[in-house]
């Protein structure tokens, strides 16, 4: 190469790196930064249900005599409800099914809703979709103001000791540096 063309390429280079290096710094205000997040996220392990039949003696004399049992039960899951109101106005209102193919895995709970910056009230509800047995479970609930700010994520959570939701005050998302708060 000649003595030009590594000078050419030395400029060409410095002026990409230099370019890179303004780009990466320009100020970025991503979509929905001028409000918070109300972000509800926890696992719950699910209650199952069962459903029980006496077997048929038909049933019965063709199994092997080791598997004679006079009752077959199925169980599974249960589905819950989760209702979310923000100001007494709907904000989200979804079927929460158990995880995996079966439906046997454990229950999560990873939503988020907009919150415009100011007071409100939120109140959530998360409770068993069938009422069958709705007398024996507590559904769990939640009913507080929260004071949203722009890029603020409030967190509703279930407090492990004691087993309710609970809100966690809000933590701000990462800013760039240019950006003050």
């Amino acid at each position: 190469m000649t003595v030009p063309r590594i000078a050419v390429l030395a400029l060409v280079t410095t002026l990409g790196a230099s370019a890179l290096g303004w780009l990466s710094r320009a100020p970025y205000d991503p979509p929905g930064g001028a409000t918070g997040v109300l972000r509800l996220s926890w696992r719950l392990r699910g209650e199952k249900e069962e459903h029980c039949r006496k077997r048929t003696p038909a049933e019965l004399e063709a199994l092997p005599i080791h598997m004679r049992t006079p009752e077959v039960c199925e169980g599974r899951l249960v589905a819950y409800r989760l209702a979310v109101r923000i100001d007494d106005e709907p904000a989200a209102e979804t079927l929460v099914a158990p995880a995996g193919a079966r439906g046997d895995r454990p229950i999560y709970v990873l939503r988020e809703v907009p919150l415009p910056p100011g007071p409100h009230r939120v109140r959530v509800r998360f409770a068993r979709a069938t009422s069958a047995h709705a007398d024996r479970h507590t559904a769990l609930e939640l009913d507080t103001r929260i004071e949203a700010e722009p890029g603020a994520i409030e967190l509703i959570t279930i407090d492990p000791e004691t087993g309710r939701l609970v809100h966690r005050a809000g933590a701000h998302a990462p800013a760039s540096p240019d950006r003050e708060h």
